[in-house]
């Protein structure tokens, strides 16, 4: 099976759904939130399919599952990770925020059949932001059942306003509902420092620098991202379509993985030809030519202006 030259993928992230059991004011997704689109989670059977085509065509590692709250659609995720494990993907990680269902037992069967499944590294998204509407006692429940049931590396996993050292209520707040999970001796990962985009652009741009756009910036040179040119790692969503950063690329029900890893070239897609010559200052003038206003004034980065467009020509 062939692939494109500018892409050698090791990683695959599926985003189950947008549902989520919390409204959190760091919410990257923002809008997309709970937004269905008529695809309430990503199909079990295409997603495992997916595993399955792509492992055959290169060396994949890792293999994430996350949302919304993936857990709202449990099965799916279990699909996921056993056809991964039957690959001999040796990463299968899930991130969750422990809160999908009010009964008990059912926390204790899911920590069960995740083992099963052969999830082998779980965060847990535990902080201020997720406690805030998500009650403590029952994410600290599954947490103890995941423990007992044997399901390696868990973690917390905390988002820091800033980063963990900045001094503001928010990261207060997380360090205390950190503590609340010391007895169960799990590890405390760095977790993640909130950058400026979703809900967190509403409800924290105090805490952050005004917007700044350096027309110098490239795709690549932002935390998070890679060069379009050299893609290790894909994203695929609710509605099948598969995404590199904010870029759709494909979509896994209307055509094979190899179609689309076989056709990706990103100087054939103009925009992304005009990121990668150009950076953000060639971005912002194909916007123009094409009638597109966007107001820069509101963009931390080139990330920001390119999401910005994106949304945009998908209206």
């Amino acid at each position: 099976m062939k692939a494109s030259r500018y892409m050698d993928i090791n990683r695959i992230e599926f985003i189950v759904t947008y549902r989520c059991s919390g409204q959190c004011k760091h919410c990257s997704l923002g809008d997309k939130l709970n937004y269905a689109d008529g695809f309430n989670c990503i199909s079990a059977r295409r997603a495992a399919a997916i595993v399955e085509e792509i492992s055959q065509i290169f060396s994949v590692a890792s293999v994430m599952t996350f949302g919304g709250e993936p857990m709202l659609y449990a099965d799916t995720v279990y699909t996921i990770h056993e056809t991964a494990e039957r690959y001999g993907i040796g990463t299968r990680q899930l991130i969750t925020n422990g809160h999908f269902t009010n009964v008990d037992e059912q926390r204790k069967q899911a920590a069960k059949s995740l083992k099963q499944a052969g999830v082998n590294n779980l965060l847990l998204s535990v902080d201020a932001f997720h406690q805030e509407t998500i009650p403590i006692e029952g994410v600290y429940a599954f947490a103890r059942y995941a423990k007992a049931s044997g399901v390696p590396n868990i973690r917390l996993q905390p988002a820091w306003v800033v980063d963990e050292h900045n001094d503001n209520p928010f990261n207060k707040k997380t360090k205390e509902i950190l503590r609340r999970f010391e007895d169960l001796d799990i590890a405390v990962a760095k977790g993640n420092n909130i950058f400026m985009a979703g809900n967190a652009v509403t409800h924290l741009a105090q805490y952050y620098d005004k917007p700044t756009l350096d027309m110098a910036d490239s795709c690549g040179s932002m935390p998070y991202t890679e060069p379009l040119t050299g893609i290790t790692s894909l994203s695929i969503v609710p509605n099948g379509n598969v995404m590199i950063c904010g870029f759709v690329i494909g979509n896994i029900y209307r055509q094979s993985m190899e179609e689309i890893v076989s056709q990706y070239d990103p100087y054939q897609n103009e925009w992304m030809r005009a990121i990668i010559v150009g950076g953000a200052s060639a971005l912002l003038d194909l916007s123009r030519q094409k009638g597109l206003a966007v107001n820069t004034s509101l963009c931390y980065s080139v990330c920001d202006l390119c999401h910005r467009i994106n949304s945009s020509l998908s209206i």
